[in-house]
């Protein structure tokens, strides 16, 4: 009989623990689909935020393209002399000639344009910036600007056409054309035309550096218009491709949304497929993405996790074996085995009861998780969850400030005690009055979930626990915590949206500054959305070209007083918009490897949206308007050494005319005489009138010592037509009369 009684609690045993076994291994089954579920979805989030933002960059730069090319053919077209390219039949040089240099000027002073065309059909003459050479309509090297002359429609107005182009010189240019007749009369072809060829290098020069800086996986990026043609890709040679039948083009193209993502298989592999739309250009940018790039972190845990789980069942299993085989010791204890193994099950199910609860609640919060109320009562009376969640729920959400460098001052365990540390003291001083608990959510974090009521009574209450939470987090933990009050959800099912309001109303911290109180009512004092004061943002540019940092700085400061009032969105994406025009209008700073300028300009995109505060804002403005000061007075000094330099030049193989002067040099370097005359003095010491001069002598010397020419043909060899002039300037320089100097004897070689 006690043979028997000790098999059957043998069995017993072995099947409790085959349970308990296989409970744990559910259990770590379903918490890690549930993690990897989570983590998956953060991760297309993530890598869809990241694209967007970057297509947005390119589109932003793409626009800022248009407007430039369009202010060029404004200002080519209002000038006069222009006209003269087109109409005049007689080929005055002087005419042409000006309109010519005028128009070269517009293009050699736009990094942007490649090239400009005028097509008069009636004259038969076309003349191009590329080379200053005149052409006919047969013989002109780009026939195929002609053809879209002769077949221009108004569907072709302000519209940008890809083209490979070939050069004048050598070689194919992937360029934007713009075709504008140059008068049009009712019910007539146009006959004339200006042909703007707009660099397509400069937006492929943005797309490779930000597909190569900005991320740390495999992706491509494309460019396409309307019909699916590529219009620019990070490889020259994919230009003018047509990609339409791909399914994720088609896809993009049929799209009702200005933007957005979704996921395609492309020759059986997974991709994230995110596109921006520009309305003005009517181009659409697309990003690819491969799944395995960005997901193989998700897959490691996955296989990490299943693997343990396999190891913990088999374990479980050889274990429970074993015991079963070895339960030869008396009934008494067994049984006290068997309580022992009891006890040491509740103690850790009381351990878990915390973690448990906040991820329970957290997932709810979320609104990752539908719950019926019989289960909500249930998980309320095994977690020990405190509000009952049976009416209205508020959520208020802390958020730790400078979290950047939390996270670099303090180790990961070090960050989570302190993290439990705000969590009590958010508990200790809000448990009196309220039915709440604290649910630690991720990175900077923690949302105090409670029963609402919906009075006015209460949001004062929560106000002034925020405050007194924010005195005791600096008091005992040297740290800043901002709050934002959400507004009460109607249910606990509707938390997963009070959440996402909530988490939107935390981000104006950017505005109200760090350790603020942002309550719902901060909404309603936000303004409509205001315009970009372009005028603003060129005068800053402006007074960046010409070395004004302070004036710059008060500009800015204009600028982004104007926007605080804005939403969230309306002041990152200013602040994205005027970075992207500084980048625009100091290309050969931007681009430098010489300055600082391009990687403080990448840092700033890349970390825009960890920004806390307009302060941190204005710091990195501030660095990068020294920097770039500082990179264009470096410039200017070396432009400034090779005009001098080229003055110079000019002078020595121009000595002998006798119309050569500061104002015949000016004209040359189409600049002021007086701002020439004033850096060549600056820098030789000399002015320009007493260096022509110099040079002169120097040659009236030569003449006089290996010649025996006339004083007449030495004046005239030299550049003077007044002799009496001449013989005053000669005392003046060699401090002796011409004749004088005559009678010594010549130095000549032996």
């Amino acid at each position: 009989m006690a043979l028997q009684n000790k098999l059957h609690l043998k069995s017993l045993y072995t099947k409790l623990l085959l349970t308990f076994t296989l409970t744990v291994t559910l259990l770590i089954f379903g918490l890690s689909a549930l993690l990897y579920r989570n983590y998956t979805s953060a991760s297309i989030d993530s890598i869809t935020r990241t694209n967007t933002s970057m297509l947005h960059q390119i589109s932003y730069s793409a626009n800022y393209m248009d407007n430039v090319a369009q202010k060029f053919i404004t200002a080519a077209t209002a000038e006069p002399s222009v006209a003269n390219l087109f109409f005049n039949p007689e080929d005055d040089m002087v005419l042409l000639g000006g309109a010519f240099r005028f128009l070269n000027l517009l293009v050699t002073t736009n990094d942007y344009v490649y090239s400009a065309y005028t097509v008069s059909l009636p004259l038969d003459r076309i003349v191009s910036t590329e080379n200053g050479a005149f052409y006919s309509v047969h013989d002109f090297y780009d026939p195929e600007a002609v053809k879209l002359v002769q077949e221009w429609n108004e569907s072709m107005a302000r519209v940008p056409i890809a083209r490979i182009i070939p050069s004048s010189s050598s070689g194919n240019v992937n360029v934007y054309t713009y075709v504008l007749p140059y008068q049009v009369r009712l019910g007539k072809h146009p006959q004339t035309a200006l042909v703007v060829n707009i660099k397509a290098s400069v937006l492929r020069a943005l797309i490779t550096s930000l597909n190569t800086k900005e991320m740390d996986y495999t992706s491509d990026i494309f460019v396409i218009d309307a019909n699916g043609g590529v219009v620019n890709h990070a490889s020259a040679e994919m230009f003018k491709h047509n990609i339409k039948e791909t399914s994720y083009a088609r896809a993009a193209l049929e799209s009702n949304q200005s933007s957005g993502s979704f996921k395609i298989n492309i020759e059986g592999k997974p991709f994230n497929i995110t596109y921006v739309s520009s309305d003005q250009l009517r181009w659409t940018f697309i990003s690819l993405t491969a799944y395995d790039t960005f997901m193989s972190p998700v897959e490691a845990i996955k296989s990490s996790t299943l693997l343990i789980s396999v190891i913990v069942l088999m374990l479980g299993l050889l274990f429970s074996l074993l015991m079963s085989r070895s339960l030869y010791s008396p009934v008494r204890t067994l049984m006290d085995a068997i309580r022992n193994k009891n006890d040491e099950l509740v103690r850790k199910q009381r351990d878990q009861r915390h973690t448990l609860k906040g991820d329970w609640l957290k997932q709810i919060v979320l609104g990752n998780k539908s719950f019926e109320e019989q289960e909500l009562e249930l998980q309320k009376a095994e977690l020990g969850i405190r509000p009952r969640l049976a009416g209205r729920a508020r959520m208020v959400m802390f958020r730790i400030d400078g979290y950047k460098s939390f996270v670099d001052n303090y180790s990961k365990r070090d960050r989570r005690l302190l993290k439990f540390a705000i969590a009590n003291i958010i508990e200790d001083l809000s448990l009196a009055n309220l039915h709440a608990d604290v649910i630690d959510m991720d990175n900077d974090k923690l949302v105090l979930l409670l029963d609402s009521d919906g009075s006015e009574e209460e949001t004062s209450i929560l106000i002034e626990l925020a405050r007194n939470v924010q005195s005791s987090v600096n008091q005992y933990l040297r740290l800043s915590v901002s709050t934002a009050i959400g507004n009460p959800a109607l249910s606990a099912h509707f938390l997963g949206e009070a959440y996402s309001e909530t988490l939107a109303l935390s981000m104006y911290r950017l505005v109200a500054g760090q350790g603020s109180v942002l309550t719902p009512a901060f909404l309603s004092s936000i303004e409509n959305q205001p315009s970009f004061p372009e005028s603003k943002a060129k005068l800053l540019l402006d007074s960046l070209k010409l070395g004004h940092l302070d004036k710059a700085i008060g500009y800015y400061d204009e600028i982004m007083n104007g926007l605080v009032r804005s939403r969230y969105e309306t002041i990152l994406s200013s602040v994205m918009r005027l970075m992207f025009m500084i980048r625009s209008a100091f290309p050969s700073v931007a681009d430098s490897d010489q300055s600082r300028v391009p990687d403080l300009l990448q840092g700033f995109l890349i970390h825009i949206e960890s920004i806390e505060s307009l302060e941190e804002i204005h710091r990195k403005f501030e660095e990068i308007f020294k920097e770039i000061v500082d990179s264009l007075d470096t410039s200017k000094q070396n432009k400034r050494q090779m005009i001098v330099s080229r003055v110079k030049q000019m002078i020595e193989e121009n000595y002998h005319d006798t119309n050569l002067n500061l104002s015949a040099l000016a004209e040359e370097f189409q600049m002021s005489h007086v701002y020439l005359g004033r850096i060549f003095k600056e820098s030789t010491g000399q002015s320009a009138v007493e260096y022509i001069t110099t040079v002169r002598m120097e040659h009236v010397k030569q003449l006089l010592d290996e010649t025996n020419l006339s004083t007449k043909a030495i004046v005239e060899k030299c550049g003077w037509e007044d002799s009496n002039y001449f013989y005053i300037l000669f005392k003046k320089h060699f401090g002796m009369p011409l004749s004088q100097y005559r009678l010594q004897p010549k130095n000549t070689d032996e």
